[in-house]
């Protein structure tokens, strides 16, 4: 049987060094006029394409779910879904990926162009 406490001790093992996701597809969107930065497409890699706002919630309802889990008392499915499967925790890298990214100094230019260019337009 699994205890809850030894599950929390576990080493969580993510790759901090690759990146995961990065914004996918954001040339052609801003040439369209359709690249919206607070809501970019996501390219998980080895995985699809998503919207943040939308792969956001897919990883609130994933972790609500584990949550349900481990109220239950389901701990082996908790631990399963969170630990070893290791989608969650690898979408939530994704994102932090892409808001990283956002946060660059070269994206905030290339937002900053972006905007200016469809003001005067």
């Amino acid at each position: 049987m699994i205890k809850l406490k030894n599950l929390l001790k576990e080493n969580l093992t993510i790759k901090d060094t690759d990146v995961d996701g990065r914004i996918y597809n954001w040339k052609e969107e801003m040439k369209e006029g359709k690249f919206d930065p607070t809501n970019p497409t996501v390219h998980l890699i080895g995985y699809g394409t998503s919207d943040y706002k939308n792969l956001q919630k897919f990883v609130a309802s994933d972790l609500i779910k584990i949550a349900k889990e481990l109220k239950r008392g389901d701990v082996e499915k908790a631990y399963y879904h969170l630990i070893r499967n290791e989608i969650t925790l690898w979408k939530v890298k994704c994102l932090e990926d892409v808001r990283k990214e956002l946060n660059t100094s070269v994206w905030k230019r290339r937002i900053t162009m972006y905007k200016r260019k469809r003001w005067l337009n």
